[in-house]
C-alpha cells in the first residue's frame, strides 16, 4: 500500500518506518488491521489507531481512542490536531513523519476509494458537532487541588452525559475539561438538537461547574477505534477552533452560522460578533441562542 517515494504529483505524504512513503489524498486510517490505508504491524498499535483527514489548507490527525495514544512532536493528541510539514507522529512505538510539498488551497479531493477501505469503518456524514467546555479548568486545579477538581469534573460529566445521550447524541471523547459529541443529521431533527441546547441552559444553574456550549453543523469523517467512535475532519477542527472565540466573545453559548441556519433560528439568534477562523475564508458571524431556545420557565 506504500510507495518507495512520493510521486511528483503528491502534495502530502507520510514517511513510514524503513524509508517507504504513503501518498495522502483523502482520509487515511492507520492501525494494525489490514483494512486500514496504512497497516503498521506493531503490538503497541491498536487495530484502528489514528485517522488523518484533509482539513482546510492541509491535514489533521485524530486518535481513535487507541490504547497507547497518538503523539505529534511529543504532545498527546486529545482532539483533532493540524499537521505541518516535518511533524513527527508517534503511534505506540511507531514513528512516522508528515510531509507536505506546499500549502493546499482548499479541501483535498479524495481519490478513488482504495479496495482495502471498508465503508462501514470510515464514513463522511453530515453531523451536528457539539463541544461542552468547562470554564476556568486550570484555575480550578489551583484553587481546590487536583483531587477535588477531578471529583467536580466527574460530577459535571455525570450531569451532561444523560442530557446528550437521552436525545440520541453520541459522545466521542472526554477531553479532560470538555465533552465532544455529535448527532447524525440524517437521523436527528433540528428540534432534537435545539431541545438539547435548551436542556443545557435549564441545567446550568445547578451545574457544579460553569461551562460553555459550542455547536457547529457540518461534515465529519467517522471512524471506529478500540474504545468507540471518533468524529474528525475539517468541520471538527472548525468546532475546536471556535472554542477560543467563545472566550473572546465572553459567552456561554456559541453557535456557528451553519448551526444557526440548520436549526432554523437565523432570524432570532443574536449575532455576538464576527471573527476569522483558520482554514475558513472571510470574517464569519457567530451567534448566541434566541430567547425562545433558552431555559424552560
Amino acid at each position: 500500500m506504500s510507495d518507495p517515494a512520493p510521486s511528483a504529483s503528491a502534495l502530502a505524504w507520510l514517511e513510514l518506518p524503513g524509508g517507504k512513503t504513503h501518498a495522502l489524498g483523502g482520509p487515511c486510517a492507520l492501525g494494525r488491521l489490514p483494512e486500514n490505508d496504512v497497516v503498521l504491524d506493531s503490538p503497541t498499535l491498536s487495530r484502528r489507531h489514528a485517522l488523518i483527514t484533509p482539513e482546510g489548507g492541509g491535514y489533521s490527525v485524530a486518535d481513535l481512542h487507541s490504547r497507547n495514544g497518538t503523539f505529534v512532536n511529543g504532545l498527546a493528541v486529545s482532539r483533532p490536531t493540524p499537521l505541518r510539514h516535518g511533524d513527527e507522529l508517534r503511534l505506540g512505538d511507531v514513528v512516522l513523519r508528515f510531509g507536505c510539498a506546499r500549502r493546499l488551497d482548499g479541501p483535498v479531493a479524495a481519490p478513488a476509494l482504495e479496495a482495502t477501505r471498508r465503508l462501514d469503518q470510515l464514513q463522511e456524514r453530515a453531523c451536528w458537532l457539539l463541544l461542552l467546555d468547562i470554564e476556568g479548568s486550570s484555575s480550578l486545579n489551583r484553587e481546590v487541588g487536583s483531587a477535588a477538581a477531578h471529583v467536580r469534573i466527574g460530577s459535571w460529566i455525570a450531569g451532561v452525559q444523560p442530557l446528550i445521550e437521552s436525545r440520541g447524541g453520541r459522545i466521542t471523547g472526554y477531553l479532560g475539561d470538555a465533552v465532544y459529541a455529535y448527532w447524525l443529521a440524517d437521523t436527528t431533527p433540528a428540534a432534537v438538537v435545539l431541545d438539547a441546547l435548551r436542556a443545557f441552559e435549564t441545567w446550568r444553574p445547578s451545574s457544579p461547574l460553569a461551562f460553555r456550549v459550542i455547536l457547529h453543523f457540518g461534515h465529519a469523517v467517522l471512524a471506529h477505534g478500540d474504545r468507540g467512535e471518533e468524529a474528525t475532519g475539517r468541520d471538527a477542527i472548525y468546532l475546536f477552533r471556535s472554542e477560543k472565540l467563545a472566550k473572546t466573545f465572553n459567552t456561554s453559548v456559541l453557535l456557528s452560522s451553519a448551526a444557526v441556519r440548520a436549526l432554523g433560528i437565523a432570524d432570532g439568534a443574536p449575532i455576538l460578533g464576527h471573527a476569522e477562523v483558520d482554514g475558513q475564508p472571510g470574517n464569519l458571524p457567530f451567534h448566541s441562542l434566541p430567547p425562545f431556545a433558552g431555559p424552560a420557565p
